[in-house]
Order: C-alpha cells, then structure tokens, then sequence
C-alpha cells in the first residue's frame, strides 16, 4: 500500500490475505495508510467489531505489527498485507528462535555477573585496604549496581519477549486457516504434517 491508499478488509475485501472466518463481515473495516510504519483502522459498523488491546474501537491508528482482533479473528495489518501462502514458515521460526535465544543468553550473563558480585567485590575490598568502612561502601556499591542493572535487563527482556510473541502469533500462522500454529517448532510441525488447527497438510 502507498501513503494515503486505503482499502477495504473482510471476507469480500481487498487485502491479500484470504479471510474466511464467519466473525469477519464480507466488508469489516477500511485500513488506511498514514505513513511509512503507521495505519488507521476503521470500523464499518461490523457486527462483530474491531478491537485494538482488547478494546472495541470504530477508529484508531495503530503500526504495522499491531495485534488487533476481527471479530473473533487475531490478525495485524501485516498478516492482512501478506499472502498467506507465500510465507517462509520454516524462517519465521528461524528467526523467532533466534531473537529468543539471544535473549536467554544475554539474561544468563547477567545472572552470571550478578551470581560473581560477591567474590567481585572482596576482591574490590582487598585492594582497597582493611578499612571496615570503605570495605561496606564499596561492598554495598557493587551490590546496588549488580541488581539494579540485573532488573533493567530482565525488563527489558520481559518488554522485548512479549512483543516478539505477539509478532509470532500473527505471522507463524497457517496459510489455509490463518490460525496460529503456536510456539511449536516447524520441524514438528512439518514432521506432522498436518496444521493442528484445520487439518489441512502443512508444506
């Protein structure tokens, strides 16, 4: 879509993505775009509603990888924008995998530091001398810095992993149903063959 290009979203609409889910009215929504990354939904008095973070709105700009609700029906304007049957879900996984375990490192290091703040900071406090009460200071110096760093990278983990779950479930999706296929890996999946959702053969 250009700058300024609106189309319509449902069952009859203009979006790539083949909708079939009966929560969706042939002609749900009109999806606007304002900017490079930035859309404006609109409801068309649809039976089932549109709903952005579990409320129920009649106009609203949201980003690209916005979860929103048709109907019944989780999607995001890229899900929308994209032909289901042209999705690599073998990458999807991939890259999933990869921005996940790249946080479960970064988080294991920081305990690891975390874990090593003691025998840091009495090494810290032999080289500062046998003085009691410079050997506190530093001691609780270390500590505060050790947990209060640890917190921020595990919020910052907590932040980033939500989102990257929420982008997964509009994208690792089944290109007959469209539904998530969950947080399994494709290997699995295609070892099965079969979406658990539909029953349809996954290739």
């Amino acid at each position: 879509m250009e700058i300024g290009e609106s189309i319509i979203i449902g069952r009859m609409g203009q979006q790539p993505l083949h909708l079939s889910d009966a929560s969706i009215d042939p002609q749900h929504a009109t999806l606007t775009r304002t900017s490079a990354d930035s859309y404006v939904i609109e409801d068309h008095d649809s039976a089932k509603g549109v709903f952005v973070f579990g409320l129920r709105i009649m106009r609203k700009s949201i980003k690209a990888d916005t979860p929103l609700f048709l109907g019944s029906f989780k999607t995001s304007v890229k899900q929308l924008l994209t032909d289901a049957s042209r999705i690599n879900l073998q990458q999807v996984w991939n890259d999933y995998d990869k921005q996940k375990r790249k946080w479960d490192r970064y988080s294991m290091l920081v305990n690891s530091i975390r874990m090593l703040t003691p025998i840091l900071t009495m090494l810290v406090t032999q080289m500062v001398g046998q003085n009691w009460l410079v050997s506190c200071i530093v001691l609780l110096a270390v500590m505060a810095i050790a947990i209060f760093a640890g917190e921020k990278v595990l919020e910052k983990k907590t932040i980033a992993l939500a989102t990257l779950n929420a982008q997964m479930q509009t994208t690792y999706v089944c290109p007959h149903c469209h539904k998530f296929l969950g947080f399994v890996p494709y290997s699995v999946l295609s070892g099965k063959k079969y979406c658990p959702n539909c029953g349809v053969p996954i290739k």
